[in-house]
């Protein structure tokens, strides 16, 4: 007779809904994502200067020709352009040296960056014979 009682207490724990399990589940992703997303967002502070957005390539371009007309390595400043993976360094040097000029900025940082993007020209365009 014991076993009998014990078989039927069995059936009927296995036929109860599990539903606490998925509940549960749920509940601790949606908190884990309230969390991670709104609390404490990660922030990526190790950010490759090619993986900037357009505005803070254009102010770390301005760093650069800056700091280029402070010490004049050349080399030092085309090693920092390097890291833009820009298509055409010179071009867009240049043509950001006549946006800021028309959008009246800084005319400092316009010659600067221009006096840099003639430089490398020079640097990068073999003479002629």
């Amino acid at each position: 007779m014991e076993g009998q009682e014990g078989h039927g207490l069995m059936e009927a724990y296995s036929k109860q809904n599990h539903w606490y399990l998925l509940t549960g589940l749920l509940l601790g992703v949606a908190i884990g994502l309230v969390i991670s997303l709104i609390l404490v967002p990660a922030v990526n502070a190790d950010a490759l200067p090619n993986e900037l957005s357009e505005q803070a390539k254009a102010d770390y371009r301005e760093m650069i020709a800056l700091s280029y007309t402070t010490n004049h390595d050349l080399e030092r400043a085309l090693s920092r352009l390097e890291l833009l993976q820009d298509p055409d360094p010179v071009g867009i040097l240049i043509s950001q040296a006549q946006e800021l000029l028309a959008s009246g900025g800084s005319e400092t940082t316009a010659r600067a960056l221009a006096e840099l993007g003639t430089r490398l020209n020079e640097l990068l365009t073999p003479s002629s014979p």
